[in-house]
């Protein structure tokens, strides 16, 4: 009997916590060169900043989903 309250006890300790990683979203090269046709048009020191910010955090997502 004290076999099972320990097992069961030991049990509760082993609980795996599971982060999941947001989707990458891809963009075509179309996409890429609109965006930087208008950037080049009009270059405002917040959007680069926010880009600047985004590259980072899809940076993370492939880290963390191992597509580094």
């Amino acid at each position: 009997m004290k076999w099972i309250v320990l097992a069961l006890a030991l049990t509760g300790c082993t609980s795996v916590q599971y982060v999941p990683c947001p989707v990458l979203v891809h963009y075509t090269k179309d996409d890429q060169a609109r965006l930087a046709s208008e950037i080049k048009k009009s270059p405002q020191p917040e959007t680069i900043r926010w880009l600047g910010d985004y590259v980072g955090l899809r940076d993370q997502v492939r880290a963390c989903s191992g597509h580094e």
